[in-house]
């Protein structure tokens, strides 16, 4: 007598569905706290698309699509112990690793972007200085918010680095404080004047 371990095969697919929907949300939320969902955009045609680089005149770059993929297994003994449990464990597997592929895919986009244009602060060697965080802030552009807001740069550094970084900047001085504030209010101003500037060319609602 042949066993069929499965017998309702009608709701496989059904089980697949839900099980990609549900990792599909929760690959969402994690995104949210790198990413706000107004800035990521839906693509659900070809595996390429040509952009236009914003201040660098008509210069274009190709895109590619970038597979992400991850792999488990669940073993024949869960199964057979009917450990429902497993497919909360394994569905968590999933999710991490897969934000972990977009964490290294958008940190090697940011690495090669910058390597490109040049804006790079090198500390290799010497390790990290209060100078260089300096120079950090001089060569960002701040940016603004949806809501007027200044958005300030935030920095993404393993806690070793980090550390260091804490411990440099809080040995420096008064003087040392007032120059990184008055760079800060410096590009806070350019930031909001280049936003006024880019808010002037839509008419506003209203207006004839």
């Amino acid at each position: 007598m042949r066993i069929i371990p499965f017998r309702l095969t009608s709701k496989i697919s059904e089980f697949d569905d839900a099980l990609s929907e549900d990792i599909v949300s929760a690959l969402q939320e994690q995104r949210k706290a790198i990413l706000p969902s107004e800035n990521v955009f839906g693509y659900s045609h070809g595996t390429r698309w040509r952009t236009s680089t914003a201040g660098n005149g008509d210069e274009n770059e190709d895109g590619e699509m970038q597979v992400h993929s991850s792999e488990i297994e669940i073993s024949f003994q869960e199964i057979v112990d009917n450990d429902l449990g497993a497919f909360a464990k394994y569905r968590n597997l999933v999710v991490s690793r897969l934000m972990e592929e977009f964490m290294r895919s958008m940190y090697q986009t940011v690495s090669d972007s910058t390597e490109k244009t040049g804006n790079v602060v090198n500390a290799k060697g010497g390790g990290f200085k209060a100078e260089q965080y300096v120079e950090m802030l001089e060569r960002i552009e701040f940016g603004v918010d949806r809501n007027g807001n200044v958005s300030f740069p935030e920095i993404h550094a393993g806690p070793e680095l980090v550390e260091k970084m804490r411990q440099e900047l809080s040995a420096q001085g008064p003087d040392f404080e007032k120059k990184v504030q008055e760079i800060i209010q410096r590009k806070s101003e350019a930031a909001l004047v280049k936003e006024d500037g880019r808010k002037s060319k839509f008419p506003k609602f209203g207006d004839e």
